[in-house]
């Protein structure tokens, strides 16, 4: 872990997370996520995001300004964590950004793994290429679940470190899986580090 901290800023603050998600979205590609535990740190670069916008963002799960029971966490200020269940298996995760009257969110959908990694593969096998390369199996990998729903994303259990450097080309491309999104389907809102063996799709 000191090695990793050492090419860092330290974490990221809620103040970062009350930006908006494009800013967001973008600006955490290469740094690092990490979850600490009782006896071992599990860390992965963020290698690819999503931004969704919102109210006037119908691939967005707060949409017109819809609340319901999975989605009233979005009303909140940024910096919290959104995690919902898909096909009753898998675990997404996002950040909540910006401010409480305009629900934005970062989905993040690929890390590349640092450290942990045995830990990593105890829930996803030995198959290092396919450990943390999508949206639900790096959140397998961290054993992310129900229980992350509202926690901060700047506390002692999960936060980001700021990366120091960054030194590669960022591809803007448009998201995935959001065909029921007529409006909104083809902006370029999935961020991704170019050349990354970790990322999703390219």
């Amino acid at each position: 872990m000191n090695g990793i901290e050492k090419q860092t800023k330290g974490k990221r603050k809620k103040t970062f997370f009350l930006k908006n998600a494009k800013y967001v979205g973008k600006n955490i590609l290469g740094d690092f996520l990490v979850l600490r535990k009782k006896k071992y740190f599990l860390i992965g670069r963020i290698v690819e995001t999503e931004s969704y916008l919102g109210i006037n963002d119908d691939a967005s799960h707060s949409f017109s300004g819809k609340k319901t029971a999975r989605n009233k966490i979005l009303y909140q200020a940024g910096g919290i964590i959104y995690v919902y269940l898909i096909y009753g298996l898998y675990w997404c995760f996002n950040i909540v950004t910006s401010s409480k009257t305009n629900p934005q969110t970062v989905f993040i959908r690929a890390l590349e793994p640092v450290e942990g990694i045995r830990e990593m593969e105890k829930r996803r096998g030995r198959n290092r290429k396919n450990l943390t390369n999508g949206p639900c199996r790096w959140t397998e990998a961290f054993g992310v679940d129900k229980k992350f729903l509202g926690k901060k994303i700047y506390s002692d259990q999960i936060y980001i470190l700021q990366k120091k450097k960054k030194n590669f080309d960022i591809i803007e491309t448009d998201r995935i899986g959001i065909d029921y999104a007529n409006q909104s389907k083809d902006l370029p809102l999935r961020y991704y580090i170019k050349e990354n063996k970790f990322v999703s799709k390219k």
